[in-house]
């Protein structure tokens, strides 16, 4: 017949390796000593639950535990409950933080703490300990339970967090000497501060002196600096461009008050000497291009050409550079108009739906191959 031997652990002192231990949380999850002491010292309480005097304990705790977060640090309740009654247990002393219930035993027995009971039932002895980063036990109690004030200072002396107001403030140098430092501005001018530079930006205006901004590029030290410009006179130069830009217009400058040079004026390198115009050509607005869109349009209609200003006509071949045709050769025939077009059309058309035909006999009309009607160079326009 075997025995089952009881297995005794004792506590873990300081200075040594604290027990691992991985339990669900009543607040959910699960949760591991390592995941916390990375980031700072962990305070490891151990509870009962049911237990008044630990109720009111827990209570202390959850009242420090913001400063105890506030210095890097993380409290963790440990008991040998059930969820149901960790659960109550959490929500009476109102911690925050984790509270996990060890109903295996095995974490309580992995610490030393765990108390059989046949009439109560198991529990874990109240203890508290605090575990440093590099997971070893920094501190123990396992008698009588420290302050909660004493918790929260052995966790500062490790991390250094939060630093008291006297250590912040910088030691007073003695009056000799030489230079004067600065005043430390109080939280409400700063404030002050905040507001007036808000205030100067919505505005458009600046709040900086010429003691405090540095100079611009290419001022001399101590010269007066450009005015900024306010948003009313933004909006309007942003207002003037856009105008500019629907008129066809620029308000670029080579210079002050000179105008841009455009290209292909006497600047320009692909004109000849002599040959630019004393003045740049005008830039046209949009209205001036949509009428000469409308006048193309309506010369192409009507059969016509802008460039001479009379019905386009075919220059002759071997016509010179002038314009004028060579000796010996005739006028181009002009170009028939889109009335004129149509109407043949449509004498064509009633042609083929009548079965006649509009071309002529030979011999009856110069378009005759061989007749010497029509000069030389010249064709006869077929309809």
């Amino acid at each position: 017949m075997f025995t089952r031997r009881k297995r005794e652990v004792a506590v873990p002192e300081v200075g040594a390796k604290a027990p691992e231990f991985n339990l669900p949380s009543a607040q959910g999850g699960q949760l591991r000593l390592s995941m916390r002491t990375v980031r700072g010292p962990v305070v490891v309480a151990f509870y009962r639950p049911g237990n008044e005097d630990d109720v009111e304990y827990f209570k202390a705790l959850a009242a420090k535990e913001q400063e105890i977060n506030m210095a890097s640090g993380s409290v963790v309740g440990i008991g040998v409950a059930e969820p149901s009654a960790a659960r109550e247990f959490a929500r009476h002393s109102g911690l925050k933080s984790y509270l996990l219930y060890d109903y295996a035993r095995a974490a309580s027995a992995d610490w030393g703490l765990l108390e059989r009971d046949r009439r109560r039932g198991d529990s874990s002895r109240p203890a508290v300990f605090i575990v440093g980063p590099d997971g070893n036990v920094a501190h123990a109690w396992t008698g009588e339970r420290p302050a909660v004030e004493d918790l929260l200072e052995k966790v500062s002396a490790i991390t250094g967090l939060p630093k008291k107001p006297e250590e912040e403030k910088p030691a007073e140098e003695p009056e000799e000497s030489d230079g004067e430092k600065p005043k430390k501005m109080s939280a409400e001018e700063r404030e002050r501060i905040k507001a007036e530079r808000r205030a100067a930006r919505e505005a458009g205006k600046t709040v900086k002196t010429a003691e405090t901004s540095p100079a611009a590029p290419g001022t001399a030290a101590g010269g007066e600096q450009p005015k900024k410009m306010s948003k009313e006179e933004r909006d309007r130069i942003k207002a003037e461009r856009r105008a500019a830009r629907e008129s066809g217009k620029s308000l670029k400058s080579d210079a002050a008050g000179t105008p841009a040079t455009p290209a292909g004026t006497a600047d320009a390198p692909a004109a000849a000497p002599g040959d630019a115009p004393a003045g740049a050509p005008k830039k046209m607005s949009a209205e001036e291009r949509e009428r000469i869109k409308a006048e193309r349009r309506a010369a192409r209609e009507a059969g016509k050409s802008l460039k001479t200003g009379a019905p386009e006509t075919t220059a002759p071949a071997g016509a010179g550079e002038g314009g004028e045709a060579s000796d010996g050769a005739a006028p181009a025939p002009a170009k028939m108009s889109k009335e004129e077009r149509e109407r043949i059309k449509a004498e064509r058309r009633a042609a083929r739906e009548a079965g006649q035909s509009l071309k002529k006999p030979a011999g009856e009309g110069p378009s005759d191959a061989g007749s010497g009607d029509a000069p030389p160079g010249v064709t006869e326009e077929k309809p």
